[in-house]
């Protein structure tokens, strides 16, 4: 939802950054690096018991992870086995951050929760890339990765707020998800319909 709405806004906001960056010689490969080494960090500090430190780590991640793309696009360079490796990435920074939460609450009720909110997290994205294989664009949902940065940053740096937005993570996660499954049904029987 956000990502969609701003994802214009944004590139003229970072653009003078781009430009900077690439002055520097900074790539986006190496941007992409550094989104995963902070949601590593952010993992950690989580596990810890160290949220605020978590919710900064998160913080430059999704700045790295947010700048690697329109970096490579302001540099020519975009291509797709880069987006493909920016996507893994994600999953994989994602998968992190999940565990540091899972090893807090490890003994807790709560460590469901997050499972549940690292499984619907995962399945949105598998859906996505899923049915866009298949020829149907799934751009839809109210979750998708940005919103769920920035929920966990906003539980991050408010520590008594976090199980709620673990729950509200978890719950939207799973119900996005479910919406992408219905909207690639719906599209792939009409395209086998001969509707479209």
């Amino acid at each position: 939802m956000l990502s969609r709405k701003y994802k214009t806004a944004f590139g003229q906001f970072v653009r003078p950054l781009n430009l900077a960056l690439h002055r520097l010689r900074v790539n986006a490969d190496q941007m992409t690096l550094a989104g995963v080494v902070f949601g590593g960090l952010a993992g950690l500090a989580f596990a810890q018991d160290r949220f605020p430190l978590g919710g900064l780590f998160l913080v430059l991640s999704g700045i790295s992870d947010m700048l690697d793309g329109s970096l490579a696009r302001a540099a020519g360079l975009a291509s797709p086995f880069g987006s493909f490796i920016d996507s893994v990435a994600d999953r994989f920074t994602d998968c992190v951050i999940f565990g540091g939460l899972a090893w807090h609450y490890r003994e807790t009720p709560t460590l469901l929760v997050v499972l549940a909110g690292l499984t619907g997290s995962l399945l949105v994205s598998y859906t996505r890339a899923r049915a866009e294989g298949l020829g149907v664009p799934c751009d839809i949902g109210l979750m998708e990765r940005p919103e769920r940065i920035i929920c966990l940053i906003a539980g991050a740096f408010i520590p008594i707020s976090m199980k709620p937005v673990l729950w509200l993570l978890a719950v939207l996660s799973l119900a996005t998800a479910v919406q992408r499954i219905l909207h690639a049904r719906r599209e792939l029987n009409r395209l086998d319909n001969g509707k479209v």
